[in-house]
């Protein structure tokens, strides 16, 4: 209570793996309102890079066999959310175009104003941004 929902932090809970591949990552539990809240960074960056191979960022994420394919949902993308950091100036412009368009199209969360409290946290400006992403990659 009175803590900063929207304050990246690693918990005490936090999973951190390693892979064969050299790969090294970190589950972490996040609160609604930041899962709300990258969600938000997530698909505005989506819309504004590129992915991997040419594919759609929805294609990338999703299962795929013989029998079918699912989507990706309530996933997010460290890497992909890092990758705002690597883009030009003027592609960081657009994706706070899409986070602030994003603010107004907030799923409903399970708390009545959750989405507006949201929306009110999110960047409004290109360095807002960086300096919240930066934070981030401090987690891991």
């Amino acid at each position: 209570p009175g803590s900063n929902p929207f304050a990246p932090r690693l918990s005490s809970s936090a999973l951190i793996y390693a892979g064969v591949s050299g790969a090294i990552g970190v589950v972490n539990p996040i609160t609604e309102q930041m899962y709300l809240y990258l969600l938000a960074i997530q698909n505005a960056i989506t819309k504004v890079v590129q992915g991997v191979g040419g594919l759609q960022f929805d294609t990338w994420r999703s299962f795929e066999n013989e029998r079918k394919t699912l989507l990706w949902k309530n996933f997010l993308d460290g890497d992909l959310i890092e990758s705002f950091l690597d883009l030009p100036r003027e592609k960081k412009a657009q994706v706070l175009a899409h986070v602030r368009q994003a603010a107004k199209e907030l799923p409903d969360a399970s708390v009545p104003g959750m989405a507006a409290q949201v929306a009110a946290a999110l960047p409004k400006t290109v360095d807002d941004l960086i300096r919240k992403i930066e934070d981030l990659t401090w987690l891991h």
